[in-house]
């Protein structure tokens, strides 16, 4: 019996036609052929001009400041020695080459998600646990330990009933709830 997939439709982002993609394309393949040509020209012009702006290549070349925005994302300038294509930081607005945060705004944020994790896990009861310089995964380790020893005791006591029970038998006596001869 084979699967049933749902046929995914998109339209072209660049010219509306529906298109079927093969992977997460937001482009239809005639429009993916012309920005793959348009990327060649604009990486001929960069190469050719090297310490070009942004906004001369959007001018000279016709093209949006997203789409070389998205070469340099790409990393397809990254072999290009002098480029002052620059472009500002989602964050702070400094100028960088690529990544969307400069190295300040990610150190920032870094340090912002460590100290939420921390925030966390003092929430979640975690923090003691850090206190005594034990992580979540040996805090956890601890914990499965403690309940297969809780099994393993269950287990003792539950084979000392049946031993006590199969001698019982075979002696002809009757044992109470306290275990003893009766």
């Amino acid at each position: 019996m084979a699967l049933k997939q749902k046929l995914k439709i998109k339209n072209c982002s660049e010219c509306g036609k529906i298109f079927t993609p093969t992977r997460n394309e937001t482009l239809c393949r005639d429009c993916l052929i012309k920005a793959e040509e348009k990327e060649r020209e604009v990486l001929d012009y960069v190469r050719e001009n090297q310490g070009c702006l942004i906004s001369e290549v959007m001018e000279v070349m016709g093209v949006s400041e997203r789409f070389v925005k998205n070469m340099i994302n790409k990393g397809l300038f990254a072999n290009i020695e002098r480029t002052n294509l620059y472009y500002p930081c989602a964050a702070c607005g400094k100028p960088i080459k690529n990544g969307t945060y400069c190295s300040d705004c990610l150190s920032k944020l870094r340090k912002e998600t460590k100290k939420m994790a921390d925030e966390m896990a003092t929430r979640m009861g975690l923090k003691e646990a850090k206190d005594k310089k034990l992580n979540t995964i040996q805090k956890l380790d601890l914990q499965a330990e403690k309940e297969l020893e809780k099994e393993n005791n269950l287990k003792r006591s539950n084979r000392r009933g049946t031993y006590e029970t199969i001698i019982s038998k075979r002696d002809g006596r009757t044992i109470g709830r306290s275990g003893r001869d009766k």
